[in-house]
């Protein structure tokens, strides 16, 4: 039986996309949580970091030297460790998993196991589409439906972004999809203005709408402002459960980096983005401004 949260849920302040300021931190939070969630429903809090943390252990794996992705839980020594382990497991398959490490989903070590078994790593964007795509496949199958619809609706946002960016930059956009269903297809494939889409698809109407405009930090922040909505009709019948702390917490995510947003955000944005263009082509960081939030 899931258990329901009514005290903790009844005493979390109301926040709105508008606030100027933070009642408390995403870590006081956390730490909140933590003291009043089952374990397995803490877990599930903590995989709404997991993409940052993958993209850190990937850095790592790389030595991008690129500083540390602040979304992520897990420090830099984890993901040292955790690759000195996987490194030392190639060479003796029968070594046991420590502890700290058994909690990760099962879809990160076959594929750090691929690329670091080669004389030479194989390109990061390889890999990075590899684990992203496992990533995703995984909260497609999760058990909570809020981890599932999330991150199916972020999937669905990142396919679309990198399906347009892809288009007018002329890139090979189509390898790096996520998913294998038809929307997907339609987006690779299709060279109608609309990707043969129509208005079928309610998201890519409204993604498309806000592409047109201009100004970047306008167009990032209406996509929090999508995500935010779709937290809200999300979880409308939703009240003392996991799922309605799952959707507060990442609009307590969303409103967190915002705040921590400085005038020069924009500027670093549209830099980042050339310079991103000019050397490689990945679209999970360069039109995402919680790669340029600190």
């Amino acid at each position: 039986m899931n258990p329901d949260y009514f005290y903790f849920i009844s005493g979390l302040p109301n926040i709105s996309f508008e606030d100027s300021k933070l009642s408390y931190s995403t870590e006081q939070f956390r730490a909140e949580a933590k003291a009043q969630l089952s374990d397995r429903d803490f877990r599930y809090l903590e995989i709404l970091h997991l993409t940052a943390d993958l993209d850190n252990l990937l850095h790592r794996l790389y030595r991008t030297g690129r500083a540390i992705n602040p979304e992520g839980l897990f420090p830099l020594e984890y993901w040292e460790t955790y690759l000195a382990f996987i490194s030392n497991r190639l060479e003796n398959p029968n070594l046991a998993t420590p502890a700290e490490f058994a909690t990760l989903p099962a879809f990160i070590s076959p594929i750090l196991d691929k690329a670091m078994v080669l004389e030479e790593l194989p390109p990061f964007l390889q890999t990075e589409s590899e684990l992203l795509g496992a990533f995703y496949k995984w909260t497609n199958e999760h058990p909570n439906s809020f981890i599932k619809q999330w991150f199916g609706y972020d999937a669905h946002l990142r396919n679309i972004l990198a399906a347009i960016n892809g288009r007018k930059f002329d890139l090979p956009y189509a390898q790096y999809l996520i998913g294998d269903e038809d929307f997907v297809e339609k987006l690779a494939k299709s060279h109608a203005a609309d990707f043969g889409l129509g208005k079928e698809d309610a998201l890519f109407e409204s993604v498309v709408r806000i592409y047109e405009q201009n100004n970047i930090l306008y167009r990032e922040r209406s996509y929090d402002i999508l995500r935010w909505k779709w937290i809200d009709d999300q979880n409308f019948f939703n009240y003392f459960n996991i799922d309605r702390v799952l959707g507060y917490y990442s609009k307590l995510r969303i409103l967190s980096r915002w705040l921590m947003a400085d005038p020069n955000v924009g500027k670093e944005v549209f830099h980042d983005t050339l310079n991103a263009m000019e050397n490689s082509f990945t679209f999970p960081e360069e039109f995402n401004i919680k790669s340029v939030i600190k």
